[in-house]
Order: structure tokens, then C-alpha cells, then sequence
């Protein structure tokens, strides 16, 4: 049995193939380059992988997330979160800054995105490790991207074959006074560099096509007035709501979630302040998407 074969004997896969938990794997164990790819192999099958009971060191978490790749970095001209004070990989997504003086995000909405999107080049796999989680924490909700494509009609897929996204830069402006909007660019320049991405891109590895859409930040439709384009992102939004592509993790300590970045999208509600949710994330180098 080779390295694929042993791993998805002990996968369990998740409704409609979006998502797998993989057991009896200790992610603190060095992997050889056959597992490696096997890894990806799957990540890129199933978009999502699950491995529950990790008890991992920050070494532990930074050498496994680099058998997917090289690290994620970027420069101040272009920064994303925690680039302002990086001197380690990890970047902490939690609400108790008292224990975790670095943590991010909060405890407040965290709408529909896949992570980098404003960048020339966007990571291209994610993961979070649970440290912290409290009884009564949200849950991530993972929509896959992929299908939200596949399920378009025809006539939609022709409309927006050629259109591009262009995704603001949220961190140029202060910390939390960035909301989800469709820009009047008549009306409204937001700061920063900017890089037009496909609103439909082909995935680097699989060439599957991705409807490359998010509801988390500003942006606007390359070359579209602002009622043309701010009522299509409306329709497709909308139609992403619509359809049942989703997977729902209900954090617990010790959970770490890899997730293919460039085919799905997440999303995490609000919540109670006084519960504590901590994770840290890795994020792995990607490309420039395509078409």
C-alpha cells in the first residue's frame, strides 16, 4: 500500500466529497516526500482536511504546514494581517487579547473571503490549530467555490468569463473600519495598490474553475458602471447562498484544519466577547491566479 492508499484508507469523507477527517495521523511525525504529495493530493480532492487530537508546538505546526509548500510572506507596501509584527509564520485569529496580546479579528463578524485576495499573489492553502475554544465558540463555515461555479447557469458563466475582481487592500486603512462594499470608484478610490484577479480563475493545480468571489471587503467588477456591477456581485452572492456546498466545523482544542484556498471560500459569525476562541493560522505561498 503506498503513501496515497494508507492515507485515504483512513479518511472519512465528508457529504458531497467537500472535506476529510483524517485519522490515526500524527501531524508531529517528519513525512517523507511520497506522503507529502499524497497530502496535497487529497487536499486538492477534498479541499478541506481534518485531523483532530494534535497537540503540536509552534515548530511542531510550521515544519507540517511546509510540506504544502513555501511559507506565505508579504511586504509593507502590500501588508495583510499580522505583517505589521511578523517575526514568525504564525499569525493569531482570537478574541482574548489579554492572554494573547497578538490575536486578531476579534469576536466580531467575519464575512465570506478566501484569505489574500487583494494581493498579486494570494496564499494558496490556509490552516488553523485550535488552542483555546470555549463552549458556546462559532463554528467556521467552508463554502466550496468549485461547485458554486459548477451550479451556475450557463448563460451567467458566459457573462462573467472575462470579467476581473478587484479587491482592496483592507489594511490600509485603520483596523476594523473596513466593511463589505460594492466601491463607486466615481465616488470613492480606497487606498493601496491593487490587482485585477479573474472572477472566474482556474485552480493552479487541478484546473478547476472557481467562481473567485468574496463578500469581506471593498471591491468592484473591473471596467463595470456601478449599478451593472454592484447588482451582479448581488446575484452571485446571492446564488452562493442558495446552494448547499458547505462544510460547518465545530471547533474543538487540539483541531487543525488544512483548507485549499484558491476553491473555497469562509466564514465566521460573531459572537459573545467573553468566549474565548484562539487558533493559530499558517498560510502557504501561492501564484497569480488565471483564467
Amino acid at each position: 500500500m503506498n503513501e496515497y492508499e494508507q492515507l485515504e484508507s483512513n479518511l472519512i469523507v465528508l457529504p458531497n466529497d467537500f472535506g476529510a477527517i483524517v485519522n490515526d495521523f500524527n501531524v508531529t511525525k517528519i513525512i517523507n516526500t511520497e506522503a507529502s504529495a499524497a497530502l496535497k493530493d487529497l487536499l486538492h480532492r477534498y479541499k478541506i482536511l481534518i485531523f483532530k487530537k494534535q497537540a503540536l508546538s509552534d515548530e511542531e505546526l510550521i515544519r507540517f504546514s511546509t510540506y504544502f509548500g513555501e511559507l506565505f510572506t508579504t511586504g509593507k507596501h502590500n501588508p495583510a494581517l499580522g505583517s505589521d509584527k511578523k517575526t514568525s509564520p504564525i499569525v493569531y485569529i482570537g478574541n482574548n487579547t489579554e492572554k494573547y496580546k497578538q490575536a486578531y479579528l476579534g469576536h466580531q463578524e467575519v464575512f465570506r473571503h478566501s484569505d489574500h485576495q487583494w494581493l498579486e499573489k494570494p496564499s494558496s492553502v490556509s490552516m488553523l490549530y485550535a488552542i483555546e475554544i470555549d463552549e458556546g465558540a462559532p463554528d467556521t463555515l467552508w463554502t466550496d467555490m468549485v461547485a458554486a461555479y459548477q451550479l451556475l447557469p450557463k448563460q451567467m458563466k458566459e457573462r462573467i468569463a472575462d470579467i476581473d475582481i478587484i479587491t482592496f487592500n483592507p489594511f490600509f486603512r485603520p483596523f476594523g473600519e473596513v466593511r463589505s462594499k460594492y466601491i463607486d470608484i466615481l465616488k470613492t478610490v480606497p487606498p493601496g495598490n491593487t490587482f485585477p484577479h479573474p472572477l472566474v480563475r482556474s485552480h493552479s493545480t487541478t484546473g478547476d474553475k472557481i467562481l473567485y468571489l468574496h463578500e469581506a471587503y471593498e471591491m468592484e467588477f473591473k471596467d463595470l458602471n456601478f449599478q451593472t456591477g454592484s447588482l451582479l456581485h448581488h446575484h452571485l452572492v446571492s446564488h452562493i447562498n442558495s446552494i448547499n456546498c458547505e462544510y460547518s466545523h465545530s471547533w474543538e482544542k487540539d483541531d487543525l484544519v488544512v483548507w485549499d484556498n484558491q476553491s473555497t471560500s469562509h466564514y465566521r459569525t460573531s459572537f459573545d466577547g467573553e468566549i474565548s476562541r484562539v487558533l493559530k493560522r499558517i498560510s502557504i505561498a501561492g501564484s497569480k491566479p488565471i483564467r
